[in-house]
C-alpha cells in the first residue's frame, strides 16, 4: 500500500507530465504561428498585397489568411504564377519546410498544397530556372489536379507532387492514379520530358490491341507531344511504336507501330467480334489521324502497313473442296492450315479496309485473296487457288468471296 509520502509524490510526477506535454503543446503551437506569421511577414507590412517572387518567379494573389490545412497554414487565393502564359490555382497553403527550419532556422524554404493547378508545358519549365532573387523556395508542391494546357485544348491529368532541388529548381512533376505513373522533368530547351508507365491499357484510337503493361518515353512541349519510344506486352504479345501529335488548328496525329507474336484471333475478334483466322501475327505499320479535338481523332483514324501470319488455320474457308468441284455454286466450309500468309492492309475509320493475303500453302493446295471489310464485317472480294495434282497435271480456279468475317463464302465462278 502507498504511504501518504508515497501518494503525494505519485500526484507530483503525473502533474508534471500533464504540464510537460502541455508545455510542448503550446510549445508547437506558439513555433507554429511565429513561424507562419514569419513566413509571410513581408505580405503583412503591405497595405495591398505585393507580388513576391517564388523561385525567381513573380507570384501574386488575391486574399491571404490563417486557416488550418493539416496544421496552421498561410491560405493564398486566386493565385498566379507569372510565365509567358500565367500558372493559375484556385488556392494554395503554405506551410513550413520544417526540416530545413529546425536544422538552420530559416523560414524562406516552404511546403505548398493546392487543388487543381492550370499551366502550359513551357510554364512548368521555368520552374526549373532561377530567374531571379527569390523570396521564396518551395521544396515539395502537392496538388489535387493538373490540367495541362496543350494548344487549344487540355490534358487532365489526376494528382501528384512536385518536388524541387535544395536550390529551388523543379525536379520532377509525379502524378500516380489506378496503374498509371507519369513523370515530367524539365528539359533545357524548354519542353518537359515525359516518362509513362502503365498497365491495363487500352486505347481507343486503336481499338484492336490490349495490354497489361506500358512504358513510354518522350518529351511535351506547348503544342507538339512527341512519344518516341512506346513499348507494350501482354497476353496477346507485344507491340512498339512511336507518335507525334502536334496541335496546328487542328490536331494531327501520326505514328509507327510494329506488332511481334501476337495473336491473330484476338486482334480480329476485338475489330469484327469473331473471327476465322488464326495463328501468329506479325506487322509494321503506319497510322494517322486529325480532328478539331482530341476525341475526335479516332473517327479519322488511317492506318496502313505489311503483315504476316505463321502457324495458321483458315476456318470456314472451303477453298480445297471448291478446287476439286468442276460445277459452279457455293462452295461448303472446311479447314486449311498453314505455314505463313502475308499481305497488306490499308483501313479509314468508319470505312471498308482493304486487305490481300497471299503465299497460303497447304500440302499441294497454294491460295491468295484480295477483298474488302466492311466496319460491320462484311467481306466482297475474290479468292484464287492453284491444286497441283498427282499426276503432275495443275488446276487453277478463281471465286468469288462473300459472306462476312467470321463466316466466309466462297463461290465459284
Amino acid at each position: 500500500m502507498l504511504g501518504q509520502d508515497d501518494f503525494g509524490i505519485s500526484c507530483a510526477t503525473e502533474n508534471f507530465r500533464e504540464n510537460t506535454v502541455k508545455v510542448r503543446f503550446f510549445s508547437t503551437m506558439l513555433a507554429t504561428v511565429a513561424v507562419s506569421a514569419s513566413l509571410v511577414l513581408p505580405l503583412a507590412k503591405a497595405a495591398a498585397l505585393e507580388k513576391e517572387t517564388w523561385l525567381g518567379l513573380p507570384v501574386e494573389a488575391a486574399s491571404q489568411e490563417y486557416t488550418w490545412h493539416s496544421g496552421v497554414a498561410l491560405e493564398l487565393s486566386k493565385v498566379k504564377v507569372q510565365t509567358t502564359t500565367p500558372m493559375t490555382a484556385d488556392k494554395v497553403w503554405l506551410t513550413p519546410d520544417w526540416a530545413d527550419w529546425l536544422t538552420k532556422f530559416r523560414t524562406s524554404h516552404v511546403r505548398a498544397s493546392t487543388g487543381e493547378i492550370v499551366a502550359r508545358p513551357s510554364s512548368l519549365v521555368r520552374l526549373g530556372r532561377m530567374d531571379g532573387p527569390s523570396s521564396r523556395i518551395i521544396t515539395r508542391l502537392e496538388f489535387t489536379g493538373l490540367k495541362l494546357l496543350f494548344g487549344t485544348s487540355q490534358l487532365d491529368l489526376p494528382g501528384g507532387e512536385m518536388r524541387f532541388s535544395k536550390s529551388g529548381e523543379l525536379s520532377v512533376i509525379r502524378v500516380v492514379a489506378d496503374k498509371m505513373t507519369i513523370e515530367l522533368t524539365p528539359h533545357p530547351d524548354g519542353k518537359l520530358g515525359v516518362l509513362v508507365q502503365t498497365g491495363n491499357f487500352k486505347w481507343p484510337l486503336l481499338p484492336a490491341f490490349e495490354f497489361d503493361d506500358v512504358a513510354a518515353q518522350g518529351e511535351i512541349s506547348d503544342d507538339v507531344i512527341t512519344l518516341d519510344k512506346i513499348g507494350a506486352s501482354g497476353p496477346d504479345g507485344a507491340i512498339s511504336a512511336a507518335l507525334r501529335l502536334v496541335a496546328a488548328g487542328q490536331f494531327q496525329l501520326e505514328g509507327t507501330a510494329r506488332m511481334e507474336g501476337m495473336h491473330a484471333e484476338s486482334v480480329i475478334e476485338r475489330l469484327y467480334r469473331r473471327g476465322v483466322v488464326t495463328g501468329l501475327l506479325t506487322g509494321d505499320f503506319k497510322f494517322s489521324a486529325q480532328g478539331d479535338s482530341l476525341e475526335s481523332l479516332p473517327q479519322s483514324l488511317q492506318v496502313e502497313g505489311d503483315y504476316k501470319v505463321t502457324n495458321g488455320v483458315l476456318d470456314k474457308f472451303g477453298l480445297l473442296e471448291g478446287m476439286r468441284r468442276r460445277e459452279a455454286g457455293v462452295v461448303g466450309g472446311g479447314q486449311i492450315r498453314f505455314d505463313s500468309i502475308n499481305g497488306k492492309f490499308k483501313g479509314v475509320a468508319g470505312q471498308p479496309a482493304q486487305v490481300d493475303f497471299q503465299g497460303l500453302k497447304s500440302g499441294a493446295l497454294h491460295g491468295s485473296s484480295n477483298f474488302t471489310v466492311t466496319p460491320d464485317g462484311k467481306l466482297n472480294g475474290a479468292a484464287l487457288g492453284f491444286l497441283q495434282l498427282p499426276g503432275g497435271e495443275s488446276v487453277s480456279r478463281t471465286f468469288q468471296l462473300s459472306g462476312t468475317v467470321s463466316a466466309p463464302v466462297l463461290t465459284t465462278r
